[in-house]
């Protein structure tokens, strides 16, 4: 089975799950916007991967805008995101994505962060909620410190757990016929 795994990183721990997957199952990878969709029946397997802000999934819509065109596919898509990884979360990503009107597998997976790998943008846009936080008298001194060390201090967690799922999710579908359609 050939597989390729696409995603959309912003600062660079979803551009690492994907290349981990894509090394680990000996899969193409490359950046969703640079995929040549005339190549898409060189695969049977779609893995997508995109980074969460506000809930969203960066990339899923452009992904997902192909749905149609991957009839027949495994498709699975993960997120990665500084938050933690919950059923709750995952009910709400899956909702705010509209994933549960897709044939897709979905993986929530916790990412890093690095301010300064953000473009000026989502830069600014980070500051401005870090400042928001940290001015607020609800907020803890826990979160306080938290949402200020993201200015100075870069995050890194990975979720080996997760990779080693989508890795023998994959590989078990290799195993798998694909159902064809009859017309």
């Amino acid at each position: 089975m050939k597989t390729i795994v696409l995603y959309e990183s912003s600062s660079g721990s979803t551009e690492r799950y994907a290349k981990d997957i894509a090394n680990r199952i000996g899969a193409d990878v490359m950046q969703l916007k640079k995929f040549k969709w005339k190549n898409r029946d060189e695969y049977d397997c779609f893995i997508f991967g995109g980074w969460v802000l506000n809930g969203k999934i960066q990339g899923l819509d452009d992904f997902l805008a192909r749905y149609d065109d991957l009839s027949n596919k495994h498709i699975l898509i993960f997120s990665s995101g500084l938050s933690f990884p919950s059923p709750e979360g995952r009910k709400e990503i899956i909702s705010r994505n509209i994933l549960d009107l897709y044939h897709v597998r979905y993986y929530q997976m916790r990412g890093g962060f690095d301010i300064n790998k953000l473009n000026w943008r989502y830069k600014l846009a980070m500051k401005l909620m870090i400042k928001k936080v940290t001015g607020d008298p609800k907020s803890s001194p826990d979160q306080v410190a938290m949402y200020s060390s993201f200015l100075t201090t870069p995050v890194e967690y990975y979720d080996y757990e997760k990779v080693e799922k989508i890795v023998t999710v994959v590989n078990k579908l290799s195993l798998e016929p694909i159902d064809v359609e009859v017309k």
